[in-house]
């Protein structure tokens, strides 16, 4: 039997939401310098997009084998991170898995914006695979209940393209809070390809925390990208065992607007424009009662391990996730019911 999933279509169109203002995203410069940057990136990646996939997968991954030595302190990072997650690895495993994330990274950063464009008014089937859980599949059908939704990822497989397949599924419009980049030329065109291509409407971090809850209940669908070191407010909590500065933001959000936690990923394959979109888990907001921010947190932790192991090879482990903690640092676990 057919699945009307696969047959929904990519819009090329914003997606309309009127009933909360979207707070813009702060610029930055825009001098002479800004402006070069910004068309030396527009010609490079128009440049990328016309080349076949296979090859720019090919040059990606040939080239990450020199930028370990090249950006030490991030490979650096990246080892640690590895090692804590798979402490049974060898060292030519995780050197391979550092030299991966590089190769992944470059071809996610070269390709995303080009495929973004290539799927406008094509079917959902002719890029994607869906393998959803019961649960997640009821949540699609009953567009999330007349709610809004949680999504809950991680800085996996191609999560630039995420939200060219749930909004044509009907959880649109995706939200997604986002560190705008120092220049603003390339601020003003990331938020105009995002929207313009059926994908995510961009927040700012400062200030997002007030807009969320009404998005929410206005029924957007929020994505959390939350599995990267915290900054500023963050909660203690443990990932791959080890305790970690983590985002807040869906432990205060859970307990402030219960909605459905959907967990998913958009995962790559061995077919360079073909793509799993997995979504495993729907986490009742029931669940979350009476916990509290951290434990909601070391929850969500669980389920970002569970979506990494599927695919570590396309996972960012370049992200400093454990600057400050010692490895011997013990690591308390919350009490879950």
């Amino acid at each position: 039997m057919a699945d009307p999933f696969l047959d929904a279509r990519i819009g090329d169109q914003p997606v309309p939401f009127t009933a909360v203002e979207i707070p813009a995203l702060e610029e930055g410069p825009a001098g002479w310098k800004e402006r070069a940057q910004y068309v030396a990136l527009r010609t490079a990646v128009a440049g990328w997009g016309v080349l076949p996939a296979g090859f720019s997968r090919s040059f990606s991954r040939g080239l990450a084998r020199f930028l370990p030595s090249l950006d030490q302190r991030h490979a650096r990072g990246a080892r640690d991170f590895i090692e804590t997650a798979f402490p049974g690895y060898s060292e030519q495993q995780v050197r391979d898995l550092v030299q991966a994330a590089y190769g992944h990274l470059m071809d996610v950063s070269l390709r995303a914006d080009g495929l973004r464009r290539k799927m406008i008014g094509k079917r959902v089937g002719d890029f994607f695979e869906l393998e959803f859980c019961a649960a997640a599949r009821e949540l699609f059908e009953n567009r999330g209940h007349g709610k809004g939704v949680l999504g809950l990822s991680a800085h996996l497989g191609w999560w630039e393209i995420t939200a060219n397949v749930i909004n044509p599924l009907g959880l649109g419009p995706i939200c997604a809070i986002t560190k705008p980049p120092k220049n603003a030329f390339l601020t003003r065109y990331m938020v105009r390809s995002r929207a313009l291509m059926g994908g995510a409407l961009c927040l700012p971090r400062h200030g997002a925390m007030r807009a969320l809850p009404t998005l929410l209940r206005a029924g957007a669908t929020v994505q959390l990208l939350v599995d990267q070191r915290a900054h500023r407010r963050f909660v203690e909590a443990p990932f791959f065992g080890r305790k970690a500065s983590c985002d807040r933001t869906l432990g205060v959000l859970a307990r402030r607007v219960p909605q459905p936690i959907l967990v998913y990923a958009c995962l790559g394959t061995d077919d360079p424009e073909r793509f799993r979109f997995v979504a495993p888990k729907v986490i009742d907001p029931a669940e979350f009662e009476g916990l509290t921010a951290s434990q909601i947190t070391t929850r969500a932790n669980q389920e970002i391990e569970s979506l990494i192991r599927m695919a570590p090879e396309q996972y960012l482990w370049l992200h400093d996730r454990f600057r400050d903690r010692p490895v011997s640092e013990p690591t308390p676990q919350p009490a879950l019911p």
